[in-house]
């Protein structure tokens, strides 16, 4: 398989199963969790399969099995009928095929594309705001990997087929919290993403203007989208500081926080390993001067 081919449905079973729909997840993978609220607002029934990654405390994406799935050793996988289709904003796309319920249109497609995780998450910073929420993930990946046995580390280097996300793990392990000091690479990419995630938030704050949700009066693929985001930027402690003063997002965030997919694919979610990085996130923020210089430059650039 080409490693360029891997994005949509493929045309070819990677498992043989009875199941229409099959589901290969992260209870902490921002993806995953898009993924899981389509399932859940398109009423579609999935068997889920939960993935652990490192960073919930161990590597089953680098299992021999998993590869098989996935060469690039990411979640989500969704099946149909034991054919792969890769990427979430493609995995949403082909749910919606089959219980159209949702709101269409080219706004869901604008802001489904805007919202979505593509990519490196250090590059296209003004094309995709999911990329740039990514940035400030890496907070919560530093004291979710304070518990993660060095042991383990050595097997996730050798193993990775994506070396640089595999070294920069590493290295959020060995330096903890001098990676978020002045003048790293971190800060500087840091530096573009708040820039820009600051003008994607305008501009939906600006299209929000008397619409309930993204398409108007009626739910859609564009919400779900931006649902993850808000939700993840609130566990990174950072949301505060790009809607506080963007009164249609708040509102918005309280519209989607009142759906039943945010509790039941979101909260519900929330494993141990989550509720521990977010103690220790709390916690470093009063007590560790890099990391809280680092929020300070996030919340005045």
């Amino acid at each position: 398989m080409e490693e360029t081919s891997l994005a949509g449905l493929q045309n070819y079973e990677v498992l043989e199963t009875s199941e229409e729909w099959v589901l290969f997840h992260n209870c902490f993978s921002l993806c995953s969790r898009k993924v899981r609220i389509c399932l859940k607002e398109l009423s579609l029934k999935a068997k889920l399969i939960h993935i652990h990654i490192l960073e919930t405390g161990d590597s089953e994406n680098l299992s021999k099995n998993f590869l098989k799935i996935n060469p690039k050793a990411t979640v989500p996988v969704l099946l149909h009928h034991g054919k792969p289709i890769y990427e979430s904003h493609e995995q949403i796309a082909f749910l919606e095929k089959f219980n159209s319920i949702l709101s269409q249109s080219e706004t869901v497609n604008h802001w489904v594309k805007r919202g979505s995780l593509v990519g490196e998450p250090n590059e296209n910073h003004g094309q995709y705001a999911g990329n740039c929420v990514s940035i400030f993930t890496v907070p919560l990946f530093v004291t979710m990997l304070e518990s993660i046995s060095i042991f383990k580390f050595i097997g996730y280097l050798v193993r990775h087929p994506v070396r640089f996300r595999a070294f920069n793990f590493f290295l959020f392990k060995i330096l903890k919290y001098k990676v978020f000091k002045k003048g790293t690479p971190l800060s500087k990419i840091t530096s573009s993403a708040t820039e820009n995630l600051k003008i994607h938030f305008t501009t939906l704050n600006e299209h929000m203007n008397e619409r309930t949700w993204i398409d108007g009066d009626k739910f859609s693929l564009a919400d779900i989208t931006w649902m993850v985001l808000f939700h993840r930027l609130e566990e990174a402690q950072i949301l505060n500081f790009f809607i506080k003063d963007r009164n249609n997002l708040i509102r918005y965030f309280e519209r989607l926080k009142k759906r039943e997919s945010y509790k039941t694919e979101l909260l519900d979610y929330e494993e141990d390993s989550i509720k521990v990085g977010k103690y220790k996130l709390k916690i470093a923020l009063r007590s560790n001067k890099s990391l809280r210089e680092y929020y300070k430059y996030i919340q005045f650039l």
